[in-house]
């Protein structure tokens, strides 16, 4: 049977109810006139969040339901795991899985943080493998956004993905440290805390007059490949646990601005963006616009601007055309 226009359907992000959906386009025409400019959300055939103008709402067709992507019944190999959001009442946020070469997840590099979050979404693991568990994702939401995915548990066991599958460059450094178990009886000042690797990291911390540490604040962050060990030998505390937190980092341009060695490759099951070309290498980071020329970052902050190209040979021979 041919699908109906009446199964199109739309939502958008309400004030306070968080992201209302399965609205008819008559719906979307009349939220957009006691709401002009209203940024209206679509899910299509293929299952991928579109964010559109009440003008390309109106534009819909039931093509638009049809799935665009062959559907492949082929047997594949088990690869990495991806990461699925539910709850929260918004909609949208993705992001990929950073496994270290110790089958634990890093990081998650968030590639879109969503709309419309009232409360921070859940996170499921999808391991293919079956190969893989433990891992915990807790987030954390700004204005309805999905801003932070720290890891409560790294987990073991996940592999990496197939060879083909398309990946980009990245760093994962050590922004954060959270106390997971106090202890006490350390000898706060005398007690230094260890990483290991270190990576270039240095810790600071606070303590009370039990011993008992409260909190770690990281006074410079190194890059990681694996997740390291962070410890307090001390002659007389006792249990003190920590976790360190990650940031996956695009932008600056990875291989620009670090040592080679320091640099994952984040395996893209999502489909992200391309922006361009540097040095004949693919770009994925944020891009920002000066008069007209296209940068990498999100604005000029007063040092070296990496521009970016349009295509590899640009990059290369440093012109565009």
């Amino acid at each position: 049977m041919p699908i109906a226009a009446s199964n199109i359907k739309v939502g958008w992000i309400h004030p306070t109810e968080g992201y209302v959906k399965y609205k008819s386009i008559d719906d979307a025409n009349a939220y957009e006139e006691l709401n002009p400019g209203t940024e209206f959300i679509f899910l299509n055939g293929d299952r991928k969040v579109q964010y559109m103008t009440i003008d390309e709402v109106n534009k819909i067709t039931v093509n638009d339901l049809l799935r665009k992507d062959p559907c492949d019944t082929r047997q594949k190999p088990c690869g990495c795991p991806g990461l699925r959001f539910f709850g929260g009442r918004g909609i949208g946020a993705s992001a990929h899985a950073v496994v270290d070469q110790n089958g634990r997840i890093i990081a998650a590099d968030i590639i879109d943080g969503g709309r419309g979050y009232k409360t921070p979404p859940q996170v499921q693991v999808i391991d293919p493998c079956k190969s893989g568990s433990g891992a915990v994702l807790q987030t954390e939401i700004k204005d309805g956004v999905v801003t932070k995915i720290i890891l409560k548990d790294f987990g073991s066991g996940y592999v990496s993905c197939q060879p083909a599958t398309p990946q980009y460059p990245a760093l994962v450094k050590m922004t954060d440290v959270v106390v997971t178990n106090s202890g006490f009886n350390y000898e706060c000042g005398k007690d230094k805390l260890t990483v290991t690797p270190n990576n270039g990291t240095v810790l600071s911390y606070k303590c009370d007059p039990f011993g008992r540490i409260k909190e770690v604040k990281v006074e410079k962050g190194g890059n990681f490949t694996e997740v390291p060990r962070i410890t307090m030998p001390s002659d007389t505390g006792l249990n003190a646990r920590f976790t360190p937190v990650f940031e996956v980092i695009r932008d600056p341009l990875p291989q620009v601005a670090s040592d080679p060695t320091d640099i994952v490759q984040v395996f893209d099951l999502i489909g992200l963006n391309l922006n361009g070309y540097v040095d004949g290498k693919a770009y994925y980071g944020n891009v920002f616009f000066s008069e007209g020329i296209k940068y990498a970052g999100t604005r000029q902050t007063g040092g070296a601007v990496v521009r970016v190209y349009d295509t590899i040979q640009e990059s290369v021979t440093g012109s565009a055309n």
